[in-house]
């Protein structure tokens, strides 16, 4: 794969590369990419068959984030999960969203808010297995990490939309 675009996916396109708080930065970059899954919900005859879409898109961006970041990692940054490898905060921030199903403009806007919050809670703090996955090699602990974080958000969101919405 060419570097250059290794590169740009693994920054999400140079937010990766902000002086301070690149994840939080990378983490924006999930915020189009939830938009147009939403906007596909249009045309998806129900809610089971758009989150089926949903979880096969999650499970080909988790593959495809590993392949990037391994190879940032080795080629590109030469270092063990650099900041400005985002791309795992992208799937993160995704995951986080997963079985939500806001409805209408103001509902999206409260879950892309929520979701980013609570995403970012247990991406900085890393709790128990989150902090132990980080050290697995070959790009799944650079992903595998944020992704278990997104778990963690996506419980907590369906509880909070169970309730509330």
């Amino acid at each position: 794969m060419n570097k250059r675009l290794v590169k740009n996916l693994a920054t999400v396109f140079g937010l990766g590369e902000m002086p301070f708080a690149p994840g939080t930065f990378g983490t924006l970059g999930g915020i189009p990419i939830y938009i147009g899954l939403t906007l596909l919900r249009k045309i998806f005859p129900n809610n089971m068959v758009y989150n089926s879409f949903y979880f096969m898109f999650l499970m080909t961006f988790f593959a495809i984030a590993v392949y990037v970041s391994d190879i940032a990692e080795r080629e590109i940054f030469l270092e063990k999960d650099p900041q400005a490898v985002v791309i795992d905060e992208v799937l993160g921030f995704l995951t986080t969203l997963f079985l939500v199903n806001p409805v209408g403009i103001f509902q999206n806007f409260l879950a892309i808010v929520i979701g980013f919050i609570l995403f970012r809670i247990f991406d900085i703090s890393k709790i128990g297995p989150i902090y132990k996955s980080q050290f697995i090699g070959h790009g799944i602990g650079v992903v595998l990490d944020d992704f278990l974080a997104g778990i963690i958000g996506n419980f907590i969101m369906v509880c909070i939309w169970t309730i509330f919405f």
